[in-house]
């Protein structure tokens, strides 16, 4: 396991650089900058959704937060009905079942997009991640309001 391998504290008994030309000091410290590195790129590639933005930024396409213009105004309709219902739940048990679909919703985009990243229709790939932005916020929206009722 690479953070094992990496992380500072198996290190801090290291007698001897594996490099001469580097300090101990200077090799703790890229160790640490090492495992650092490995954190923030398993926090990239855990979520689909940072992991899908990373990706399209690889393949030189990225879409910038809430970039609407790729996404068709049937769409954006459903989200601001969705919205609305949101707003005029009152009780747990009005918006858990929209916290169910919005979470069917992101389970199936993320099949789609990985499909498309495979086939590597960068488009699709762009409009699906696009979509998967506005419901990831709208799953956020909901778990807020959710834990303002308990």
């Amino acid at each position: 396991h690479l953070m094992k391998e990496l992380h500072p504290d198996k290190h801090s008994s290291i007698h001897e650089p594996s490099c001469s030309s580097r300090t101990l000091e200077e090799e703790k410290a890229l160790m640490a900058s090492m495992a650092t590195d490995v954190t923030r790129a398993y926090g990239v590639i855990v979520n689909p959704l940072s992991r899908a933005l990373h990706l399209l930024e690889l393949w030189g396409a990225p879409i910038g937060e809430g970039d609407s213009s790729i996404l068709g105004n049937n769409l954006l309709m459903e989200i601001m009905e969705v919205r609305e219902d949101i707003e005029n739940a009152s009780t747990d048990e009005e918006l858990r079942p929209l916290l169910e679909s919005c979470r069917f919703k992101q389970n199936d985009l993320c099949d789609q997009l990985a499909e498309a990243f495979r086939e590597e229709r960068v488009d699709d790939a762009r409009f699906l991640t696009a979509q998967l932005q506005y419901w990831n916020r709208i799953e956020e929206t909901v778990l807020d309001k959710i834990s303002h009722i308990h």
